[in-house]
């Protein structure tokens, strides 16, 4: 199968990299230069560039559209609806699947319990965005599978600041800091391991005329993700396989947070989605996981393959029966 990547992110890496293992080939549309590899086509240019896009297209059997835009719900709502609309449009004139990685914030009201299907409840501007999308994808002719992922960790995350879990925990203890606690410390929280989202993401795109609803071509997933644990658990679990100190975090009060949302747009971006880090926040096995077999990667083996730290083997008498 050959797909067209559009974005080389964190999870555009690992999609390439799980999609040439899996012996496909992939082109790569971004708008600045990469390097070159092998099974990998580059275009250079912008979605909104119908030559650039109509080039990466060419020979493709599906879209994985990872792009994004900066962490400011304005510039969502500006960039991307038409970004993701000139995708669509192309993908539907050529009769192809897009993919697209999904997040919790359009359903952050549910968060504490969700379930695949679930009616959608958005509780900040970021939200209201991903449910617009969601909503365009629903009503566009394209085929399009949306894979809702939790936050990410997985060696493609570390040193983006995109992953709360990475930059706040992971990276800190690693570095010898104390790490940064933002949220309740004891509720579960779920996380996603890209590469489980990437090999889920090929599999929609392989599968999409069995898992797109008849009706309107549309499916929106959740991706394979280990039951959730806690922001206590993760930090005692880095601690111990960074071999550091288990320290007592910094903790960022849920009020400074509202109080620096008037002159930080991080800070605005933050408190609007502190509910998922406030209380459970739990996303539940979906189809992909329970019918289609696509089991996560278990949660310790993630925490160390996102810190590049080798797996311990299994010793035949931990498989054997008891």
């Amino acid at each position: 199968m050959h797909h067209l990547v559009i974005g080389e992110g964190q999870i555009g890496r690992e999609i390439i990299a799980r999609a040439l293992e899996d012996g496909d080939t992939v082109t790569v549309l971004r708008r600045s230069e990469g390097d070159p590899a092998p099974g990998v086509r580059r275009v250079r240019g912008d979605v909104l560039d119908p030559d650039a896009l109509a080039a990466a297209l060419e020979g493709a059997d599906a879209v994985q559209a990872c792009f994004h835009a900066p962490y400011d719900a304005r510039v969502w709502a500006r960039d991307l609806p038409p970004r993701e609309l000139a995708v669509l449009d192309a993908a539907a004139a050529r009769d192809i699947p897009v993919v697209l990685p999904e997040s919790m914030y359009g359903f952050q009201g549910g968060s504490r319990d969700l379930r695949e299907g679930a009616a959608p409840s958005p509780l900040d501007a970021k939200g209201e965005v991903r449910i617009a999308l969601l909503e365009q994808r629903r009503a566009h002719a394209a085929r399009t599978l949306s894979i809702i992922a939790a936050d990410l960790v997985g060696p493609t995350t570390m040193g983006t600041g995109a992953s709360v879990a990475c930059a706040m925990v992971i990276e800190p203890i690693l570095a010898g800091r104390r790490p940064v606690l933002f949220g309740a410390p004891d509720v579960p929280h779920t996380l996603t391991f890209v590469p489980d989202l990437a090999r889920a993401m090929l599999h929609a795109a392989r599968h999409a005329d069995r898992l797109t609803a008849p009706d309107d071509g549309d499916a929106v997933l959740h991706a394979p993700s280990a039951p959730a644990r806690t922001q206590r658990e993760l930090m005692t679990a880095a601690s111990e396989m960074l071999d550091r100190a288990d320290r007592r975090p910094w903790r960022i009060p849920r009020w400074s947070v509202r109080a620096l949302s008037g002159v930080s747009t991080f800070a605005r971006e933050l408190a609007g989605i502190s509910e998922l880090w406030y209380a459970p926040c739990v996303l539940h096995p979906g189809v992909l996981t329970t019918e289609e077999g696509l089991a996560a990667t278990p949660w310790e083996e993630a925490l160390r393959r996102t810190a590049d730290l080798p797996i311990a083997p299994v010793s035949t008498s931990e498989c054997a029966a008891p």
